[in-house]
């Protein structure tokens, strides 16, 4: 097991375990964790934290969803002349070439 994890997961229990503790012994939060020379604010957050259905040794792992990337299709260029003649003009096409084609159809 991963040693951070287990420090973790160690914490987790440390926690739960003085929430029982503190749930047996009839004293307010302040005054157990004052008993316990606890931070007050801690204690709370954990309480929060089990409250909520969390509990020492459930896992809390995240799951990543496969993801399929595509390329975004490419868009065709149209080159429309006094509205009757289109010319459609792909992705990637030769600049030069469509100089010339341009420039003949200017001269005719």
């Amino acid at each position: 097991m991963i040693p951070s994890l287990s420090k973790r997961t160690a914490n987790r229990q440390r926690w739960f375990d003085r929430i029982e503790s503190w749930k047996q012994s009839g004293l307010t939060q302040k005054a157990f964790c004052e008993q316990q020379q606890l931070m007050l604010g801690s204690f709370q957050r954990w309480r929060g934290i089990f409250l909520r259905g969390e509990r020492p040794g459930t896992s809390s792992t995240v799951s990543f969803l496969p993801v399929n990337v595509t390329a975004a299709p490419t868009s065709n260029l149209a080159l429309r002349i006094d509205g009757h003649l289109r010319i459609e003009i792909p992705a990637g096409f030769d600049p030069v070439t469509l100089k010339r084609v341009v420039q003949a159809l200017q001269s005719a």
